[in-house]
């Protein structure tokens, strides 16, 4: 939801995309532009498709805001969102879902979650997969009630014979964590993928906010449905607002480990990277990430609500994230669609192990079609050269 475009890191993926494609492909669409020339009516209009971005991964029409639950199962990649079915705007907030052996050409098999019960009346909201023993997927999930009590669920294919894992269901025991009395029950959301711990118990952190103050709640549980909460929480801050889409994985297979919040008040996304106790379930922050004004962030650009998930198809963990448009309310019922996903990239800890760097996955080098190669150029005072042979409407997305 941030209103910035390409500020610092973001202009070298639009740097990189200008160079990188030459060609549209009909793939994922997505996106708007203000065109001061138009050539004609269809092309100046925003409702004209010729100007939704060819990369990015987008539904054919309606509203999308987060990437939930991203997982690779039996050879399929697996990308759910949070999803409007039937406009252009938040609300009547689903998981929409679509597939791809790739990551870049995807195939929408349709809602995977969609508020049916009565502790979803205000939508069903951002979550995780987990891969359960027995090589069964369970999705975790925040919904809302009728009094906007955040309440976390679970959910589970109906036929893992399935390939595409089209059908969900929910079970009776749902919802299955309830906030607390000494929590703020609207503000207790976005479960992270689960992690088993060396005593064989299920650990999932959920974002929560008290003052203004954020934090990660830490649950456990023997079975992935009776969950008990921490004493303590995994870690929290002062002053730095609501913690949403936490994220909490191992960065390298040793002991450092990246905790990653979404900050709710300036819709920016930031990470720490530390040491995580699993004797004490206690995350500690090197020394230079204590003060949350420090913390670094995945990308200076329009990105939020990210998620990583890790693909053991290569070995690699992957970074989702969900970018937001800048147009009006009125311009996106009118275009029909609203919300990308942004290229997604793989995150690794550089040598020093003091930062996470990142880049497009390879895959999508297939999306390469006529080269333009330039050599001998002399860049003059202004730096600008000409690239001829070369359409440039689908790189200027974040």
């Amino acid at each position: 939801m941030a209103s910035s475009c390409l500020p610092s890191f973001a202009w070298i993926f639009a740097l990189f995309f200008f160079f990188f494609f030459s060609d549209r492909i009909d793939v994922v669409k997505a996106s708007r532009r203000i065109f001061k020339n138009p050539d004609s009516a269809e092309t100046g209009s925003i409702t004209s498709t010729k100007y939704r971005t060819a990369y990015h991964f987008q539904p054919p029409q309606h509203w999308i805001n987060d990437p939930n639950g991203p997982m690779y199962y039996n050879g399929i990649y697996h990308l759910f969102y949070q999803y409007n079915p039937y406009a252009a705007v938040w609300g009547n907030i689903s998981w929409g879902h679509s597939v791809s052996t790739d990551l870049v050409r995807w195939t929408g098999v349709g809602l995977a979650i969609a508020p049916t019960e009565p502790y979803e009346a205000n939508g069903c909201w951002s979550g995780s997969a987990t891969i359960l023993p027995g090589n069964k997927p369970v999705i975790l999930y925040t919904s809302s009630n009728a009094r906007k009590e955040q309440v976390q669920n679970v959910a589970y294919p109906k036929n893992l014979s399935d390939p595409f894992l089209r059908e969900w269901t929910k079970p009776d025991h749902n919802p299955i964590i309830e906030p607390a009395v000494d929590l703020n029950a609207s503000e207790f959301r976005d479960p992270t993928t689960g992690w088993l711990g060396e005593d064989g118990l299920w650990r999932v952190l959920v974002g929560n906010k008290i003052g203004a103050g954020g934090r990660a709640i830490l649950y456990r549980s023997k079975d992935f449905v009776h969950w008990v909460r921490a004493k303590d929480p995994l870690s929290y801050s002062s002053g730095s607002g609501m913690w949403e889409c936490p994220d909490f994985f191992p960065s390298d297979g040793g002991n450092k480990y990246v905790l990653k919040m979404s900050l709710d008040d300036t819709r920016t996304d930031h990470y720490m990277l530390g040491s995580y106790d699993k004797v004490k379930d206690l995350f500690v922050p090197d020394g230079e990430f204590v003060d949350y004004r420090r913390w670094p962030r995945y990308d200076y650009g329009n990105f939020y609500a990210s998620k990583t998930f890790f693909d053991e198809g290569k070995g690699r963990r992957i970074l989702w994230g969900w970018s937001n448009e800048s147009d009006s309310v009125s311009d996106d019922i009118a275009k029909g669609w609203a919300g990308i996903q942004t290229i997604p990239r793989v995150v690794w800890l550089d040598k020093r192990r003091r930062q996470l760097l990142q880049w497009p996955v390879e895959e999508l080098e297939s999306l390469r079609r006529k080269h333009v190669r330039l050599h001998d150029v002399e860049l003059g005072t202004g730096g600008l050269v000409e690239v001829k042979g070369l359409k440039v409407l689908q790189a200027s997305g974040c």
